[in-house]
């Protein structure tokens, strides 16, 4: 392989980042230890012992899941910090000294594990691989909705045409128009539109498409390869010999919004 070309592998999630809620400093400090050393793919981003603090970081943080502590003694529960939140869009791992509260975490909650303190190493790598499993689903079925996603289209040539997310291999700039490069039923084809690149941009889900250029919009989901030419790059797409350039100003911001499409979506790209 060229020393300038670099091949993007698509894997499942690799990490997966968290927010510990307890009301004892040790308690703290004995679950994140047990994290690095036994569930190193979980970064844990904060800790918080009040529920005030817990809501705060939430939703500052926006951790994928939270370990959450139930009883909270003399400043509230686990429930009362779910209660407060503007937005629970993070799976919950109850964590507490007291069984009894299963049935009613369980019931009211639907949490994605639950430990009973003292819990073992095994417990917890078991509710984490639980939670591993959530994130991708969740980020699988976000990026399938995203496919779904379609546009109206009005081509000189073709008419009217209605064109799907998934379809959509990456759009150019042309002055006042935009040429959608796309895949239907197999085959590779031009449609050009009126409107700028960057209405389009806009309409177009942006957990598929990442601006590379001022001229350019690809679906991250049909990426071979990306290939260094000097201080920019340029795109290998499957299932056609179009190229896509990458500039030297998006360069770093494409290579992360790809990073991170990969570790998220262990999915088959496109069309087959």
């Amino acid at each position: 392989m060229d020393s300038h070309e670099q091949i993007i592998h698509p894997a499942g999630v690799e990490h997966i980042t968290a927010l510990i809620v307890e009301d004892e400093i040790g308690a703290i400090n004995t679950l994140r230890h047990m994290l690095i050393e036994y569930c190193p793919q979980v970064q844990v981003l904060g800790a918080a012992i009040t529920i005030k603090e817990a809501v705060k970081a939430a939703v500052a943080l926006r951790p994928q899941v939270v370990f959450l502590d139930i009883e909270m003694p003399p400043l509230g529960t686990g429930f009362d910090f779910l209660n407060n939140c503007p937005e629970i869009n993070f799976g919950v791992i109850f964590t507490t000294a007291y069984s009894q509260s299963a049935i009613k975490a369980i019931n009211a909650v639907q949490p994605w594990a639950y430990l009973v303190k003292p819990f073992s190493v095994q417990e917890l790598k078991d509710a984490v691989a639980v939670a591993m499993e959530k994130v991708i689903q969740s980020h699988q079925s976000a990026t399938q909705v995203a496919g779904q996603q379609g546009l109206v289209l009005h081509d000189h040539r073709k008419g009217t045409i209605v064109l799907y997310a998934a379809e959509i291999l990456f759009c150019k700039a042309a002055g006042s128009f935009t040429e959608f490069y796309v895949i239907r039923n197999n085959k590779t084809e031009k449609i050009t539109s009126s409107g700028g690149l960057g209405d389009f941009e806009e309409k177009l889900p942006s957990a598929l498409f990442c601006r590379t250029h001022h001229s350019y919009l690809v679906n991250l989901a049909y990426i071979n390869r990306m290939e260094r030419t000097g201080r920019n790059g340029v795109i290998h797409l499957a299932h056609t010999d179009w190229r896509v350039g990458v500039s030297v100003l998006k360069m770093d911001y494409f290579m992360e919004r790809l990073e991170v499409y990969h570790r998220l979506n262990a999915m088959p790209r496109g069309p087959e």
